[in-house]
């Protein structure tokens, strides 16, 4: 199981490596291109002996698919990787994705009716502009939204009561036309989130922004 650095989450378990949705900020691209993980990283593949790492006892939580989108993966690859948590359900596991969450909720939950059980899988939407943020449908109900990289000021008012926590954080990496975020961007959104009653997370990437403003509320998994 891999160690990280990313400030939500203990470790990172990858059983699916690439991604298909192209996004130019995207670090997992970058890294594949260092390391050559997938062949073709718009083409995802599916690695099932990383699931042998869930064998951990000690409780962690684990980002399954920071080299990925849960949201993209195929059905039987979902279900392997789900019917593994089901077996290690000493985790908290953690998802995020750009896709229709309303589809991947109903999915879990087809899942845990066919199985007869509960799994401890946690899934966020990702979303970096007020495009993303207007088309979110109404049955979009997400247990966090996950605000990486924040490109530009986003009105969150109408979908905060959709979920219960938000990440925020910005581009990472060297990438030409990297945006850097303003300070006022993300006290917009705090002061959104704050009304609704919404925890907010600050990654460390933004630590310097923020200041004395900065603030990492406690995340609830569960």
């Amino acid at each position: 199981m891999n160690k990280t650095k990313i400030d939500w989450c203990d470790s990172t378990v990858n059983p699916v490596v690439g991604c298909p949705n192209g996004c130019k900020y995207c670090y997992g691209n970058v890294l594949n291109k260092r390391f050559h993980y997938a062949k073709n990283w718009a083409c995802p593949e599916y690695r099932p002996e990383q699931l042998k790492k869930l064998k951990s006892k000690k409780s962690k939580r684990i980002f399954i698919d920071s080299m990925s989108d849960i949201g993209t993966w195929k059905d039987e690859w979902l279900e392997e990787v789900l019917l593994a948590m089901q077996i290690f359900p000493q985790h908290q596991y953690i998802a995020l994705t750009k896709t229709n969450i309303a589809v991947l909720n109903k999915k879990r939950d087809e899942f845990c009716k066919k199985y007869e059980g509960k799994l401890p899988l946690f899934i966020g939407k990702t979303i970096t502009m007020q495009s993303q943020v207007d088309a979110l449908g109404e049955d979009e109900i997400t247990d966090f939204l996950s605000i990486e990289p924040i490109l530009e000021p986003l009105d969150l008012t109408l979908i905060l009561g959709r979920t219960r926590q938000l990440i925020i954080g910005a581009e990472t990496g060297n990438r030409k036309g990297k945006v850097i975020p303003q300070k006022e961007w993300i006290t917009q959104i705090v002061e959104q989130a704050d009304k609704r009653g919404v925890r907010v997370f600050m990654k460390g990437s933004i630590r310097k922004i923020m200041g004395n403003d900065f603030r990492q509320d406690r995340l609830i998994w569960g």
